[in-house]
């Protein structure tokens, strides 16, 4: 979890409520793939989950949470046989206001949170990119969590509101609510031994992560990650490059980049930066942000 937190941080996580909708038979939204995270909460109702590239459908019952990490295509509808109601592109917007549809008439009414998630920095990052295509926290799971639970009661209630500030508070919340999935999610896969939950499940390999995410100055080789991993070398390389996505040396100057793009953005001193990520020289630092980012850290500055 202190690597995920780190993760979470560095990348800058950014939440979105796109919108607020009460359902009316028939109904169905086609949602496209999107380079952001989408998400949906089902408050109330029933509804069907049609995810791309797969045959059969998904019950989507009162309660239940949809992440799609990776902004996989998908569609939501009342009914195999409804039509389309519209096209959405849920794309990550915090300018925008959200949206809130009502329906007159008596009787409840299925309810539909939907929004995005946003990361700052690169979205290629191989931990994000090995999560599933989906996340799926069924309602009951999360009425058993009583601050997830408490979460989507205040985010229904705050959807509906027109009080100054809401949109502050609805964007905060949509972060909780990532990191709440991600926390549900984690419980469930505590047999995970592939992706992202098996690089933190599988001890070899977490410890190899704590100790870049934790000593990140540290001139780390791939014998001595191996030796804390209790494997070989070629064992250990071979097993963090299965689960992680890339080698351990890739991983370690990806993450040194991010790290180093922050700083850059909050204007922290270049010899600074060098010394925290462990180059030894603020040179050395320049040379190796050129290489790996494409353009000099001077210019990553200025565009902010």
């Amino acid at each position: 979890m202190n690597v995920l937190t780190d993760v979470l941080n560095t990348l800058e996580l950014r939440g979105w409520l796109s919108s607020r909708r009460e359902l009316v038979t028939p109904w169905r939204y086609e949602f496209a793939a999107s380079n952001d995270s989408m998400f949906h909460v089902l408050i109330s109702g029933v509804a069907y989950l049609q995810v791309e590239g797969e045959d059969n459908p998904r019950r989507v019952d009162d309660g239940d949470v949809l992440l799609f990490p990776t902004g996989h295509a998908h569609s939501l509808y009342d009914h195999p046989t409804s039509p389309l109601t519209r096209l959405v592109h849920l794309d990550y917007h915090p300018q925008r206001k959200h949206h809130v549809v009502f329906h007159e008439g008596e009787g409840p009414k299925p309810l539909l949170l939907c929004g995005a998630f946003h990361f700052a920095y690169p979205h290629d990052f191989p931990l994000l990119q090995r999560l599933p295509r989906l996340i799926h926290i069924p309602g009951s799971k999360g009425r058993l969590e009583q601050e997830f639970s408490d979460l989507l009661r205040l985010m229904a209630r705050e959807s509906a509101s027109q009080r100054a500030g809401v949109e502050v508070i609805l964007r905060r919340l949509t972060e909780m609510l990532f990191i709440q999935i991600v926390r549900l999610w984690i419980d469930q896969q505590e047999e995970a031994r592939e992706g992202w939950m098996g690089a933190l499940h599988d001890p070899s390999v977490s410890t190899a992560l704590g100790l870049i995410h934790q000593s990140l100055e540290y001139r780390w080789t791939v014998q001595e990650l191996a030796d804390a991993a209790a494997l070989s070398r070629s064992a250990f390389s071979a097993r963090f490059t299965e689960l992680v996505g890339e080698p351990p040396m890739t991983y370690l100057t990806r993450w040194r980049m991010l790290k180093a793009a922050r700083l850059l953005k909050n204007e922290v001193r270049m010899a600074t930066i060098a010394e925290l990520l462990g180059y030894e020289s603020e040179t050395a630092f320049r040379k190796a942000f050129k290489r790996e980012m494409g353009i000099p850290p001077a210019q990553y500055r200025k565009l902010g």
